[in-house]
């Protein structure tokens, strides 16, 4: 029998928007899927509630913003005191003293992104590693893990193009102007 997939997403308040963009990631995969994204409760969650909720994932998601608001570091502390797996990842330009502080203490190096598109690539391509379990966990068919090998290939090509160095402009130069140009 097939697993289902679940996934916790914590978020600081500045980035409640994004848990769409990884729902939307996840949706878009190349595979039928049964997965469950879990959240805290909106309004005043207790720790049991927040207990409850990340208990039995599998993978947990962690964003933080310009700074470290409620409930997001209780559900860091239970994540790790569940020993849930986590990938922490941050967009914060201008992060608070206390959003430093947290992101110096975490025993994981933390994912940057700048964008809903690259945030939604990071996750895509997360979770596809994911359930391309050895023992097939989650009941993928051999076409279903055909297109998710060839989606992953293309995710690494898109990664692999963003990771390389600035060139021409963008790595700095020197611009000239052939009507000007100085006679020496």
């Amino acid at each position: 029998m097939a697993e289902t997939l679940r996934i916790f997403v914590a978020t600081t308040l500045d980035l409640e928007a994004e848990r769409t963009v990884i729902g939307r990631a996840i949706a878009e995969l190349p595979m039928h899927l049964a997965v469950e994204i879990r959240r805290t409760p909106p309004l005043l969650p207790t720790h049991e509630e927040i207990f409850e909720r990340i208990a039995n994932c599998n993978r947990v998601y962690f964003l933080i913003g310009n700074d470290i608001t409620a409930p997001a570091g209780q559900e860091w502390f239970l994540s790790w005191r569940l020993e849930r797996s986590i990938l922490p990842l941050r967009k914060s330009p201008r992060p608070t003293p206390a959003a430093q502080e947290f992101q110096r203490l975490s025993p994981l190096p933390w994912v940057d992104f700048r964008s809903a598109t690259e945030l939604a690539r990071i996750i895509a391509l997360d979770v596809a590693r994911m359930v391309k379990h050895p023992a097939n966990r989650y009941g993928l068919t051999v076409p279903e893990l055909e297109r998710l090998e060839s989606y992953i290939r293309r995710l690494d090509r898109v990664q692999a193009t963003l990771d390389k160095e600035p060139t021409g402009v963008e790595g700095g130069g020197v611009l000239l102007d052939s009507r000007r140009r100085i006679e020496e």
